[in-house]
């Protein structure tokens, strides 16, 4: 299972599905230089699946401040329609055309 679908809690193994808030969070703080992509690649034990989607995610990160805090606040608002499975956002490669992953 990759970050979408952990993001989307449909990793079997149950402790392993991550908290849209919490990841939202540490986005918010990637973007404000107060973690760095390491510090939160190592506290989720990110795998090479779960790489594939966090570089791909990163890759789409503005560079300028005003526009990262929109881009992090586009991410949280898709995991969290993706969490309750509405309407397009219901698998996880529905998920990933809305992110452009």
């Amino acid at each position: 299972m990759a970050l979408v679908e952990r993001l989307m809690h449909e990793d079997p193994i149950e402790s392993r599905n991550m908290s849209v808030h919490t990841f939202f969070a540490a986005l918010t703080e990637l973007a404000n230089a107060k973690l760095t992509a390491a510090q939160i690649q190592t506290y989720y034990n990110m795998t090479t699946e779960d790489l594939v989607d966090w570089n791909a995610i990163a890759a789409l990160m503005p560079g300028q401040a005003s526009s990262k805090a929109l881009f992090v606040d586009h991410i949280h608002a898709a995991f969290i329609l993706a969490e309750d499975r509405v309407p397009t956002y219901s698998t996880p490669a529905e998920v990933r055309a809305r992110l452009g992953i």
